[in-house]
């Protein structure tokens, strides 16, 4: 507490009345006109004075805190922003340039010409008026009565409080990190790629530039899905799996900017220019064990992630697009058999529907026809071994064909393959018990 104590002691004059004042009682009620459309009382305008000073204190706290952690003598706005984003409070402070002008060179002649001093007279007499109209505008006098417009006018140093703030928060060493990351795992070189995503899945220092890294990964697919660049989203992707897998980040503010472009990527229409010429499919497949990486990580009781997810690929299962029911079938099956018991197998019947087209047309579409097999040969594999639990084994083939339409028939030689493999491994394990004790 002294060390935090001098630290905020180190805080020159102009930041103490900056963010320890609150703002003016005039303010607040044109705020609260325009906002709410009535006035405050002054007890009300009391207690918004006291929260904002309380989050104000909290965030010099936290900025003397990261000081500390840099081992650095004064608070700097860099503290402050950081205590910002770490407390998730915006405050929208200070849009100013915090630049300072460059030194002048000491060792170096400053050749100076002569000044005559008219012009001088001349320069004092145009800075004392800048000077009074600045003053005249900072403390201008508030006139309850005046119209709207004109009580919005609030004091300068106020309207400069509520401006946006535009600075980025990283240092240089972590802006520098942040482009070397992104243009190695985007660049043609694949030894430097390597590096960039060793240091994804391993570096700890990655925290401060999370917020970067998701929002270039979820504009970066946003830009590629469009133009289908095919190649690209691969590499994406793979940083996504390299953060989730680093033990050091935690990536619970940031999902909601992952999880979109992960969910556009396995169930948009189209991921390539040449879908023929290109396997899409393992695309989408990748996207959706990323997806269920993430899950696993991050999905949590009291998280909803994971029913929005299972909510967006039961919509893709209702497509009439080919591509579309692929991921979502895929999606679906990596999230266990509960998952597709309840939300797989209810939707067979339509799905069968959609790729019974595809598979008994005379002269199909190879590519398409393809897709379809692609998607039978999913839905059998994972619905049999749930439906032989489901269904009794006196259910006949007639049984099958009027609940599960076209695809009836297949699954019902599914359901009897994977009861003759049962019982035949049963038959195997009690021949080598048998053998077993025949020996002993």
């Amino acid at each position: 507490m002294n060390y935090i104590s001098s630290m905020l002691e180190s805080v020159n004059d102009d930041w103490k009345r900056i963010h320890t004042s609150t703002l003016s009682r005039a303010s607040l009620q044109s705020i609260a006109k325009a906002s709410i459309g009535e006035t405050l009382t002054g007890r009300l305008i009391q207690a918004v004075a006291q929260n904002v000073r309380k989050d104000v204190s909290q965030v010099v706290a936290e900025a003397a805190k990261y000081a500390r952690r840099t081992r650095s003598s004064k608070i700097t706005m860099d503290h402050l922003l950081f205590a910002l984003e770490e407390l998730n409070i915006s405050l929208d402070l200070l849009h100013v340039n915090y630049a300072k002008p460059d030194p002048i060179e000491a060792d170096k002649p400053i050749s100076k010409p002569p000044i005559k001093k008219s012009s001088i007279n001349r320069v004092s007499r145009k800075y004392s008026k800048i000077r009074k109209r600045e003053r005249e505008e900072q403390y201008e006098p508030y006139d309850s009565n005046a119209p709207l417009e004109e009580r919005k006018r609030w004091l300068k140093r106020e309207r400069v409080l509520l401006m946006s703030n535009k600075r980025f928060p990283l240092s240089k060493e972590q802006q520098e990190l942040y482009l070397v990351i992104t243009e190695a795992c985007m660049g043609s070189s694949e030894s430097a790629r390597r590096e960039a995503l060793q240091s994804l899945r391993t570096d700890s220092s990655l925290q401060p530039m999370l917020y970067r890294l998701s929002l270039f990964i979820c504009e970066a697919i946003k830009v590629n899905v469009a133009q289908q660049n095919f190649a690209l989203l691969i590499y994406l992707m793979r940083m996504v799996q390299n953060l989730l897998a680093n033990p050091h980040l935690q990536l619970h503010n940031y999902l909601h900017l992952l999880v979109p472009s992960l969910l556009s990527c396995a169930v948009t229409r189209q991921l390539c220019p040449f879908p023929k010429a290109q396997d899409q499919l393992a695309v989408r497949e990748y996207a959706t064990t990323v997806m269920a990486d993430l899950i696993r990580a991050y999905g949590y009781l009291g998280n909803d992630i994971l029913s929005r997810v299972i909510s967006v690929y039961k919509t893709g299962l209702k497509s009439s697009i080919l591509m579309t029911i692929y991921g979502s079938l895929i999606g679906l099956g990596k999230m266990g058999k509960y998952v597709i018991r309840d939300c797989v197998i209810p939707e067979i019947r339509s799905i069968s529907e959609v790729i019974e087209p595809h598979l008994l047309k005379k002269d199909p579409d190879k590519y398409l026809f393809k897709i379809a097999k692609y998607i039978r040969h999913r839905l059998l594999k994972m619905t049999a071994p749930i439906l032989k639990n489901i269904h009794d084994t006196s259910d006949d083939r007639d049984e099958y064909t009027k609940r599960y339409g076209y695809l009836g028939n297949t699954l019902y030689d599914a359901v009897l393959l994977d009861h003759f493999v049962d019982n035949l491994i049963e038959e195997i394990e009690e021949d080598n018990i048998s053998h077993i004790n025949a020996e002993e």
